[in-house]
């Protein structure tokens, strides 16, 4: 009678220790850098202030001799696995967001560039 019921304890067994799992996780700073809100920047009278009261504060300030680069990362992670007793899968879809903007000496911006992954949605 034991022998009959291993299989289907077995069975449960591995039921029960199985599951889905999902994932989110977002890091960095708000994506604000949308084209409409970089439509008024203009190379050589923008200054840092101005950007830093549109995007507000950076992921990154970094010195670089006279330069000063305002950097602006956001991460955007979602995935779902399968988890068993033996095998695991999990499936992750990472988006990264990302602005940076150089600035000379006198606070004043030189060049720009930005990144916005395009969502499932388009």
């Amino acid at each position: 009678m034991f022998r009959r019921l291993q299989p289907a304890l077995l069975l449960t067994l591995v039921a029960l220790l199985a599951g889905c799992a999902q994932y989110r996780n977002d890091r960095g700073v708000e994506v604000n850098w949308q084209p409409s809100a970089l439509a008024g920047l203009s190379r050589g009278e923008t200054t840092r202030a101005d950007v830093l009261a549109r995007l507000g504060p950076p992921s990154q300030v970094i010195a670089s001799g006279d330069e000063t680069v305002l950097y602006y990362l956001n991460e955007h992670a979602e995935g779902e696995g399968l988890l068993l007793v033996l095998y695991n899968r999990f499936e992750v879809d990472t988006r990264y967001d990302r602005a940076i903007f150089f600035f000379d000496a006198d606070d004043r911006l030189t060049d720009y560039s930005t990144w916005l992954r395009p969502s499932d949605d388009d």
